[in-house]
């Protein structure tokens, strides 16, 4: 009986470290793709704003123009900011940077209309090892949490 518990403990094992795997080598093209639509956004933002300050918008007074170009002006800065780091990071600092700046609502756009890719380049091969390793690590403790905690007691000999 320990053998079959030992074979499906290294199936379950190896499952989990090939989704996370998976997982993470989706990672980089994920990004890729929610980089290109925060870029539309920052293009409808910037002509919105345009549009509001050229007075493009008949019916509205200057104090009107005002009250709707600011936060306008503000979600511009912060696309921005946010594509322009992004645009300069690292492929290793990447994911962090991205996790830092990241707009829910353009990721929920990313994630509904996401295309999964086979990347082939060695970032992304090794952001797959990672998570292969990680897979592994969450399911040892996954483990962990459920086995019965035992108490090591040792017996110390007398020598006499």
């Amino acid at each position: 009986m320990k053998w079959l518990g030992r074979k499906l403990d290294s199936l379950v094992s190896t499952l989990f470290a090939a989704s996370f795997a998976l997982a993470a080598s989706q990672l980089l093209e994920f990004i890729q793709q929610y980089r290109q639509r925060l870029g539309g956004h920052l293009a409808e933002a910037q002509i919105a704003f345009r549009q509001t300050i050229d007075g493009d918008l008949p019916g509205l007074n200057t104090a009107a123009r005002a009250a709707l170009a600011t936060p306008q002006q503000e979600r511009v800065t912060e696309l921005a900011q946010a594509t322009s780091t992004l645009a300069s990071a690292g492929p290793w600092e990447l994911p962090w940077k991205f996790l830092w700046h990241l707009d829910f609502g353009v990721a929920g756009g990313t994630l509904r209309d996401y295309q999964p890719a086979l990347p082939l380049d060695v970032v992304s091969l090794s952001y797959a090892a990672a998570g292969m390793v990680l897979g592994w690590m969450v399911w040892e403790l996954i483990k962990s949490l459920f086995r019965p905690h035992r108490r090591h007691t040792t017996t110390l000999a007398r020598s006499g």
